[in-house]
């Protein structure tokens, strides 16, 4: 796997909370505290996820930017799938603590008990696509950084992420529901953009695409 797509790899527990954000009317926007309660009361209307996504990644390892393409996919209560479809085919799936990743020449089965990792970013994962408000709250200063359109920025409290991820930016449409745009800014200057496209909420979701 790429460095760039490892980045996003390790980071892809902060894309659920664009889709589960829904518009507001910007006098509630001012009061922070009243758009994640609302985001909070939203997400349990949520049981699934569909989206496309473009990736630029801007590393100081390369001159060139990096674009890569893909999908996001996630089910209630514990069911995940993450994968890019272009330049390269990578990606993982997870049902429950058992999953499989692949590459264009590998496939290989896992389970939460045995991988750290993966069991770091799966729970954390499901907690945004769940938008657990607490556990939101113990791991980001969140702030409103504007409201047309709704812009979010994310700071990480805890010393091991922020030793990598400097801040997040969430941007929404203005004419729908949905994120368009999530920014991954890394203390080192590095920048990762995931753009989405067609995105579909509570829509049917085959148990094969997690397997």
């Amino acid at each position: 796997m790429g460095r760039s797509h490892t980045l996003a790899f390790h980071f892809i527990l902060t894309l659920s909370l664009g889709f589960i954000f829904s518009g507001h009317a910007s006098a509630d926007l001012r009061d922070i505290d009243a758009v994640l309660q609302k985001l909070r009361e939203r997400a349990t209307a949520v049981e699934s996820i569909s989206s496309e996504f473009s990736q630029e990644s801007h590393l100081s390892v390369f001159e060139e930017t990096i674009i890569s393409s893909g999908r996001f996919l996630f089910r209630k209560p514990d069911k995940l799938r993450w994968e890019y479809l272009s330049p390269t085919t990578e990606g993982f799936a997870l049902e429950g603590d058992q999953g499989v990743r692949w590459t264009e020449t590998t496939r290989t089965s896992f389970s939460l008990r045995s991988d750290p990792l993966m069991n770091v970013v799966a729970r954390q994962l499901l907690a945004w696509a769940t938008f657990d408000l607490a556990w939101l709250s113990a791991e980001y200063f969140i702030t409103l950084e504007a409201d047309s359109p709704v812009l979010l920025k994310l700071v990480p409290k805890g010393s091991d992420t922020a030793l990598v991820l400097k801040h997040l930016l969430i941007e929404f449409s203005l004419s729908s529901t949905t994120v368009q745009r999530v920014e991954l800014h890394e203390q080192d200057g590095d920048l990762t953009r995931i753009l989405f496209e067609n995105s579909q909420v509570n829509t049917p979701l085959d148990d094969g695409m997690f397997r």
